[in-house]
């Protein structure tokens, strides 16, 4: 016999109520990554500053830039940005709405002038645009299309609970700096456990952090369990054996190379028709969020040394949670440390570092504004 209706809700906030617990457990009995033996960090603190960003449509701090891509011929960065944190607990209280991120575009120079401290910027799409609101997660730019593609976290009120619901959300990037948009483009479906995001000339790649999207999800983190990995937009799931499946980027000999944080290990994958096949792991000291591609063609991802400590911080704000950026170089497997910060102190739970010849930018899930590195002449 079904549930009354009424039970629905509740039991449905008991699964998540659980799933929260086990994925934290699964945190828990994974041992902290301690500081490898890598040598002193390329960018020292005193070469680093904090960029404050304010959005200049609701005269907000920007908290949680979790992510960033690349326009490279125009020295454009895009932002995407949302407080996950806040999203969750208005969601877990039922409230009336769910609060919104954005998605922006900075020129890399304004950033890297040391006069700059603050920066007013404006939203490339807006909220009321996009069916069940704006929160950016994973983000790339489209160079053949001149377009944004990104995993958008919709939420929809179902049974008097909200249910978050990914999706894949594509808007003009032609001309960045515009006011803000007013009409959102293409959508279509993502994996419900949706994270990174990478497009290629032929394909829209999508990795999934979890096989399972319902309570089963926390026992793939209590005995972290390798489900997770790669989905093809039109195709489905075609590689599931990461632990934590998680950034995305492409050399320019055409390999894929995924984060798998739990791992703590790059993954590199050959791109096949409609597949892919696995070539190697490579080690890192920290398990990697989100990667980019370095001025020199090296892959930088941003790693968390404790997995725990960040989700103290990412998921009940407890604390500060360390930040290191690391550079690996694929062919070789060498791995240099750009910048190290184990207390968290200057800048919390990195997610995405992006280095250019002027230096290196990164951002964080939860911590506000973007932390600016400047090359030493």
């Amino acid at each position: 016999m079904s549930a009354p209706d009424s039970v629905l809700p509740r039991k449905r906030a008991m699964e998540k109520t659980l799933l929260r617990l086990l994925a934290a457990a699964g945190c828990a009995l994974i041992a902290a990554c301690g500081r490898s033996d890598l040598g002193e960090a390329e960018y020292r603190s005193d070469q680093c500053r904090r960029v404050a960003l304010i959005d200049s449509a609701t005269g907000e701090a920007i908290r949680g830039a979790e992510d960033f891509a690349v326009d490279p011929a125009q020295r454009t960065l895009f932002i995407s940005a949302y407080d996950r944190r806040a999203a969750e607990k208005a969601a877990r209280k039922k409230a009336a709405q769910i609060p919104n991120g954005g998605l922006y575009a900075l020129p890399v120079s304004r950033l890297f002038d040391e006069k700059t401290l603050s920066l007013e910027i404006a939203p490339m799409v807006g909220a009321a645009d996009i069916d069940g609101g704006l929160r950016p997660h994973g983000v790339a730019y489209d160079a053949v299309n001149k377009e944004l593609v990104f995993i958008n976290r919709a939420y929809r009120l179902t049974d008097g609970v909200w249910e978050m619901a990914p999706r894949i959300q594509r808007i003009s990037a032609s001309d960045a700096y515009a006011q803000e948009r007013s009409v959102a483009g293409e959508v279509s479906e993502a994996p419900c456990a949706a994270n990174s995001i990478l497009t290629t000339e032929h394909q829209t790649f999508t990795t999934f952090d979890h096989g399972a999207c319902d309570w089963r999800a926390g026992f793939e983190a209590v005995f972290n369990l390798k489900r997770s990995g790669l989905a093809i937009k039109g195709v489905g799931r075609v590689y599931e054996a990461a632990g934590f499946a998680n950034g995305l980027t492409r050399q320019e000999s055409g390999e894929i190379i995924m984060a798998a944080t739990r791992e703590n290990a790059l993954i590199v994958l050959n791109e096949l028709s409609g597949a892919v096949e696995e070539v190697t792991r490579l080690k890192t000291p920290g398990g990697p969020d989100n990667l980019s591609i370095s001025h020199d063609g090296a892959v930088v991802a941003a790693t968390h040394p404790s997995l725990w400590r960040l989700a103290l911080n990412r998921k009940l704000g407890i604390g500060k949670a360390p930040s290191r950026i690391v550079k690996t170089d694929i062919e070789s497997g060498s791995v240099d440390l750009l910048f190290d910060d184990p207390s968290g102190a200057l800048f919390s739970a990195a997610t995405v570092a992006v280095e250019t010849s002027d230096g290196l930018v990164v951002g964080s899930v939860t911590d506000e504004g973007v932390f600016v590195c400047r090359a030493v002449s």
